[in-house]
């Protein structure tokens, strides 16, 4: 079965090149600009194997997000998390943590550590079924 992995990121230039990027690996890669729409769509993590999230955004901040996702899809096996940022404070590397985020990546994003990270973030996890 085919990976979905679903980025969410308010730079459309950004977004692009992590979606060009990730799926060199093989995967279904769904791209999502707007933070608040991903969040009231009740079928948005809906086959989600990874999440790859910017933490700062406009309108939601990624781990913001996270926790209303894991609100709404309490009791289901959560997908893989990956956070990106530029700075990212010891209090919300903990959060990070406590959230289940499989990994934070500060930008500048290195491609190779993207993709290994991608790669280890998947191993092992069974598909999730839509």
């Amino acid at each position: 079965m085919r990976r979905v992995i679903l980025i969410v990121d308010d730079d459309p230039a950004v977004l692009r090149s992590y979606g060009h990027l990730v799926r060199r690996l093989g995967c279904l890669v769904v791209l999502a600009e707007d933070s608040e729409r991903v969040l009231a769509d009740p079928d948005s993590l809906r086959g989600v194997d990874l999440l790859i999230l910017d933490q700062r955004m406009p309108r939601t901040s990624g781990l913001d997000l996270l926790a209303g996702l894991r609100r709404r899809e309490a009791g289901a096996a959560p997908p893989a998390v990956i956070l990106i940022s530029a700075f990212l404070s010891e209090e919300n590397r903990e959060r990070a943590a406590r959230l289940g985020v499989f990994e934070v990546i500060e930008k500048p994003v290195n491609a190779a550590h993207l993709l290994a990270s991608v790669r280890v973030a998947l191993e092992g996890r069974p598909p999730r079924r839509p």
